[in-house]
């Protein structure tokens, strides 16, 4: 009997920066094992809130070790999904350097449960949402191995990440409001996350008929604790054929 080692087209090389203060994390609680996985970054946020926009400042600072991509990632996030990053870089491929795909964060059930998996950024009201984003992108399809995927201006902006390729970045570190502090969005961590990246680029999620398609973890379950005992969904009346309704454009490959 032999062990091979499988999915070497799948593997990623991945560097992770811990960007804390230098005094306010428990890095050094984590397990001998896993404290060499990552490099901790000191920086000097105004606030423990404003430790996005130290991550924005350290990204833009490695532009010229020409990493295929160049993510950020609140510390509560959880990828599953292996194709996560090939995703991303396929619809950018398809829509356009000006387009950002983000993925949906779901909470999972501990239990036998009714909601197995929680969506929890629900849709914002509109004049929020506007705040935001001001001109939506149109909604379109693209063509994918299983059948076609839509794709929609967000109803809710917020991942707590977002993964740019190199001209992306470079995109934003040269826009008028790179690193601005603009921290108008709910707080300057949803700020970080979610704010410059909004003002740069036109955002998509896939629509939630099939959210699934791109999503990550969110550790937890704060929000899926939030649900009562009793669940109701939508009939079949109420639901509408997705290819109609999203569709506006169409992507070819």
């Amino acid at each position: 009997m032999s062990a091979d080692s499988a999915n070497r087209q799948l593997q990623h090389q991945i560097d992770i920066k811990v960007i804390t203060d230098g005094e306010n994390h428990v890095l050094d609680r984590l397990d001998s094992h896993y404290r060499g996985l990552f490099q901790m970054v000191i920086t000097k946020p105004s606030s423990p809130k404003h430790l996005g926009f130290e991550a924005q400042r350290f990204l833009a600072s490695r532009l010229d070790q020409n990493y295929d991509f160049y993510g950020y990632f609140e510390d509560d996030l959880i990828i599953h999904d292996p194709w996560f990053f090939r995703k991303i870089d396929w619809f950018r491929t398809n829509a356009g350097d000006d387009c950002l795909l983000l993925p949906h964060r779901v909470e999972f059930a501990r239990h036998p449960s009714e909601v197995d998996r929680f969506f929890i950024d629900g849709p914002m009201a509109e004049s929020d949402l506007r705040f935001v984003i001001p001109e939506p992108g149109p909604s379109f399809a693209a063509p994918y191995p299983g059948g076609t995927v839509y794709f929609e201006s967000p109803k809710n902006p917020h991942s707590g990440c977002f993964v740019l390729s190199q001209v992306q970045l470079k995109a934003w570190t040269t826009s008028s409001h790179w690193l601005d502090g603009d921290a108008s969005f709910v707080s300057p961590l949803e700020s970080a996350a979610t704010l410059g990246i909004a003002k740069t680029f036109r955002l998509y999620k896939p629509v939630m008929a099939m959210g699934s398609w791109l999503e990550l973890q969110h550790w937890g379950r704060s929000f899926h604790s939030l649900l009562g005992n009793v669940v109701s969904f939508p009939s079949q009346d109420d639901e509408q054929d997705t290819s109609e309704d999203i569709m506006s454009s169409q992507l070819q490959n």
